[in-house]
Formats: C-alpha cells, structure tokens, sequence
C-alpha cells in the first residue's frame, strides 16, 4: 500500500516499502524538464540536474564522492522532458546518511563560477558526444511536435548551455523549487522512523512560491491531423521511422502499454519474427511510447537495405492494419508482465520507485497498491486492444520521417505504400 506523509513545507513523502528487502530507493522528482522551457532557455533543467549534485559535493567539503564510497551508497540523476529523477540507493542500514545527502538537492546553488564553468564543460562534452541532433528520432521529433517546446533537446544545445548563468540557474531553481513541483519516493526496507527522519530534515529547507507544473503536453496544430508527407533528411544510409499520435482521454494508460508490447516487445512480436528473423529486413526494431496525461506518441523506427525499403513499409502497414481487425488470442495481449510478475516489483526498490512514482504523481494515475495496478491489466480484452488499435493506427494520427538517399528514394511510391493515396 502506497502511504504519504508531508513535510512541514509542504513537500509529499510517499512510500511503498518491503521489509524481506535489504536495500532502499530514495527518489527526489521534480517537475521539470524542457517541455516547460522557453526556447532561450532550453537545457537550463539538465544544467540544474548537474550543478545540483555538485553543489551537494560542496556542501559536504568536497567529501560527498568519497562518502559514497564510504557507504557503498549509489547517487545520481535523470532529466526528462518533463521531470528530473535525483535518487540514491544503499542498505538499510545507510539510510539516514543518504537521506541528508539528498536533502541538500533542495539547497541554494552556491558554485563558484569557476566549478559552473567546469560543470558547462561537461555538459557541453555530453551534448556533443550524444549527437542527438543528428540522429532521426530527433528530426522526427521535430516533425511530431512542430514547434512546441517538446522539440527541443533535453539537454539544450551548445548556444543555450552557454547562456546559463549562475544568477539565472539560481533564479530558475527557485522557480521550480516549490511545494507543488517536487515530491520523494521511498522504496525497499525502510521503518516510520526513516521516514519520519526524511520528512523532518526536507522540511527544513525553504520553497519559494512558483508556477505548478502539470503533466499536460502542448499540442501541435496538426495533431491527429497529420499531412500524410514523408519527411525526408539526406543520410548514407536508410532509416525509417513511424510515429502514432494518441488521444489519451480516450485509452489507458494501461492499453498502451499492452498494445505497445504485443507489437514491439514481446518474443513473438509479429514485427521482429516477420520482418527481421522470417525476412531479413532488419536487425533491430526500435520503439518508444512519449506519453503525457493528455496526449502520447507510439513510435517505432528501423534501419534496413535501401532496396528492402518498400517491402517493409508493406509489411509494416499490413500487420498495423492485422491488430485493428483481429483481436489477439488472449495469452498475446503481453499481460504476464503486469499481471503475473506484478509483485517482482517488490523484489526490486528502484523499479518500484519508478513505476509507482510515475504513474500516480506524474500521470496522475492513483494506483493505492500493486493489486490496483495489477487489476487495471488484468481487466483488458483482446476486443478493447482492437479497438484501442483502430483508434490509433490511422493515417491521420500517423507522422512518417525517413533518413536516405534522396536521390534514389520514390517517395510518391512510398507514401502510397504507407497512406494508401
């Protein structure tokens, strides 16, 4: 059972917790990432992920790496588009330590502008070293979500990592740093006095009033309204993506996730048996759901052979078009990982502080205990997942970006392929 208790400032501690574990997950989410930048902005979440931690390190005299060590406690952070994951994870026995560690994420960003710089020179490293610019998921994103703040990079670009000063990356942190933007998730074998210990010293700390975040996307224009065009950026080799949009008012949360894997996940995906292990075209099938409260994208791209181009696109669209008229036989609908493994997730503190903290403090699911999760699963028929098919692989939720030759590629054959015009 998921159970809350509530800092005197205001911040949520929920926990869900396993005394047969001999480890804990201690998780500080904040509401936060590009979706919610302005475009000369874009990057300053990322930057805080990281100064943040190396203000904790001043914090503690320059000792944090070597306490870690110390107590075999692992400390680290994520950026999202929409949120920041800070955690650290140890045996039961370190959780007091860790939890005064983490608390100082809620501290004052007192860097000198030497360490800022030396912190910009590594996030300028890792921008540079990931290339997301250049990779097709980005100039799909682009397509996908037009102009909104969802095409932007997480981490931001070289010229926006470059504006962030230290007034400005303080100034931010004190945006975003409120009650209603920041909650702790607590996992694995932790008592009430852990918890009370936790709740009391993250009370200490003070919140400036800002702007609540909430898990609501901004949607582009085109929307379920896509133009059936394939966009198309000169490569040396062949990539296609194709990406779903998804009105979340009328589907799960729960029946996208199974749909999801019973197309691109499971052993016996159609997709990987007949397209790559059956034909060949293919080696890897790639696949993301982006989801928000409201609206959510179900993508999924391949590499191939310039030539097997056009007999993938029509095996592509005849199995999308086969979940919409058949429902699956019931031991396909993908359900064993929810259903059946429900309760591993107690054997594992970080995934269960992910999942829990996700789903019902980001999404807003409200799921009181595992078994509430597991029935959300259990409770789907094949007819509703065709149904739930039907509504989402239409040409006009579907966006189609491809990196190629251009020269060599027919794309008035491919969009007939794909669109059927």
């Amino acid at each position: 059972m998921e159970e809350k208790m509530l800092s005197k400032n205001g911040i949520p501690v929920y926990s869900m917790t396993n005394k047969a574990s001999h480890g804990f997950f201690i998780s500080m989410f904040l509401k936060a990432g590009c979706m919610y930048e302005k475009a000369e902005e874009n990057g300053i979440t990322h930057f805080l992920e990281h100064a943040a931690i190396r203000n904790v390190n001043k914090l503690m005299g320059y000792k944090l790496y070597r306490e870690l060590d110390r107590y075999g406690l692992e400390f680290n952070a994520t950026t999202y588009s929409e949120m920041v994951q800070f955690y650290i994870s140890g045996a039961s026995e370190h959780f007091k330590i860790a939890a005064e560690m983490i608390s100082r994420i809620l501290s004052p960003i007192v860097l000198e502008r030497d360490e800022l710089e030396a912190e910009r020179a590594r996030i300028k490293a890792e921008i540079r070293e990931a290339s997301d610019k250049n990779t097709l998921a980005f100039y799909g994103a682009e397509a996908e979500w037009q102009d909104t703040s969802l095409a932007q990079l997480i981490a931001g670009t070289l010229g926006s990592v470059s504006r962030v000063t230290l007034r400005k990356l303080e100034s931010y942190r004190k945006s975003v740093y409120n009650k209603d933007n920041i909650f702790f998730y607590v996992t694995g074998n932790v008592d009430n006095d852990n918890l009370s210990y936790l709740t009391d010293i993250i009370g200490e700390y003070d919140l400036s009033d800002g702007e609540a975040h909430t898990n609501k996307a901004p949607v582009p224009k085109s929307f379920m309204r896509r133009t059936r065009i394939i966009r198309v950026k000169n490569a040396d080799f062949t990539k296609i993506r194709y990406s779903f949009d998804v009105d979340m008012s009328l589907v799960s949360h729960a029946e996208l996730d199974l749909l999801y894997d019973i197309v691109l996940r499971g052993y016996n995906s159609d997709f990987f048996i007949e397209l790559s292990e059956n034909k060949g075209l293919f080696y890897d099938l790639g696949g993301a759901l982006e989801r928000y409260s409201n609206v959510a994208l179900f993508s999924f791209s391949y590499e191939l052979k310039e030539s097997k181009l056009y007999e993938a696109a029509e095996m592509t669209m005849n199995l999308l078009k086969r979940y919409t008229e058949v429902p699956q036989d019931p031991d396909r609908c993908m359900k064993a990982g929810y259903v059946d493994n429900a309760y591993l997730l107690l054997d594992d503190p970080r995934e269960l502080s992910f999942t829990f903290a996700y789903d019902n403090h980001i999404l807003g699911l409200g799921y009181a205990d595992i078994d509430q999760r597991r029935e959300a699963y259990a409770s789907i028929t094949p007819e509703r997942l065709c149904e739930v098919a039907r509504m989402i692989f239409r040409p006009e939720n579907l966006t189609v970006t491809l990196k190629a030759n251009k020269n060599r590629i027919d794309i008035p054959r491919l969009e007939k392929i794909i669109f059927g015009e």
